[in-house]
């Protein structure tokens, strides 16, 4: 804004001095580690967008167990925002995967089915019973599902690595970082959006001052002009004359005036823009977006009603320029978490 900053209230000078930064929903991290164990790399890929809520989508390759304690920490570490946090395991060029392994199937396995299946042939032969031989596919679908029977019972995690929560600790903490930096940036985005509204304001206040002044004169102009018009009436071809009760009059002018008078939502603009600075002002914690929205809302609302009182040409311009302003810190706020 090109103005002095000598020339600002001292509320708005102090807007911009906030200690801790708000965090903001848009975030990346990523780590990865050889596991020399396998030969291939394991990956941990963390995304965060904005988001009502806290919503997750896992991808890993580790079992339902993993799962649980990788959403657990997450949720420890986030309040709100859509995350996706995937886990890959990259083999070496030169490797080349087992097919079944990547089912979670050994051969052993395979070997052992085909044995106890043929020996199944042959007793049912011997007993002069016809079986139908089973496809590929069920074969496969019954080794891994056996496969995971066993899994769950004894509680395995799919062979995770031992440094995988390590891994995914370290993902979430860069996340968080780009949390934190995006959520600085977006505090300073907003401290000068509340300015900016705050001085658009203040020409409202200062072009609706004499508003009420402006209106009873012209509304007594009118109102004498009518007066002047009906002082006389001719009713069946005779003059009377029009009785009109000027204290009831000057009653009705005054109730038009205040209805006129904005002093009301200009303090609760102001009451509502301390309360947006506070909140960038305080420690981050979950909710502040909520609040911020809901305050924008609110900022709203009140420029709204302004607009539809006053009448002056100059005024009704710059309350579409608070709107507009609005709409900007309306934007901003929805990224805060």
């Amino acid at each position: 804004m090109d103005r002095p900053v000598a020339s600002l209230p001292a509320a708005r000078k102090t807007s911009t001095l906030f200690s801790v930064p708000i965090l903001s929903m848009t975030g990346f991290g990523v780590s990865d580690c050889a596991w020399t164990e396998r030969g291939v790399r394991v990956h941990v890929e963390l995304r965060s967008v904005n988001a009502r809520y806290l919503e997750l989508k896992l991808r890993q390759p580790f079992g339902v167990a993993v799962e649980h304690r990788m959403r657990r920490n997450v949720e420890a570490r986030l309040g709100r925002g859509r995350v996706d946090v995937s886990v890959r395991v990259e083999g070496a060029g030169e490797v080349v995967e087992d097919p079944l392994a990547s089912l979670g199937i050994e051969r052993q396995q395979v070997a052992a089915l085909v044995r106890a299946l043929s020996s199944l042939g042959e007793e049912a032969a011997h007993a002069s019973f016809e079986l139908s031989p089973p496809t590929s596919l069920d074969l496969l679908r019954f080794l891994a599902t056996s496969q995971a029977s066993s899994r769950a019972g004894s509680g395995a995690s799919d062979e995770a690595p031992a440094f995988l929560d390590e891994l995914v600790d370290e993902a979430l903490a860069k996340l968080v970082a780009m949390r934190s930096v995006e959520g600085e940036s977006l505090a300073a985005t907003l401290a000068a959006l509340y300015d900016e509204l705050e001085a658009q304001i203040a020409q409202v206040a200062q072009t609706v001052e004499p508003e009420g002044e402006r209106l009873l004169v012209q509304l007594t102009s009118r109102c004498e002009d009518l007066l002047g018009r009906v002082a006389t009436s001719q009713v069946g071809g005779s003059t009377v004359a029009a009785q009109v009760d000027r204290d009831r009059l000057a009653q009705e002018l005054a109730v038009l005036v205040l209805r006129g008078d904005v002093s009301e939502e200009l303090a609760r603009i102001a009451s509502h823009l301390e309360q947006a600075r506070s909140v960038l002002a305080a420690a981050p914690e979950v909710g502040q977006g909520k609040t911020l929205d809901f305050l924008s809302q609110e900022l709203l609302r009140e420029v709204t009603t302004i607009g539809s009182k006053i009448t002056s040409h100059g005024g009704s311009a710059v309350v579409i320029n608070a709107k507009r302003t609005i709409e900007r810190i309306r934007e901003q706020v929805q990224n805060v978490e």
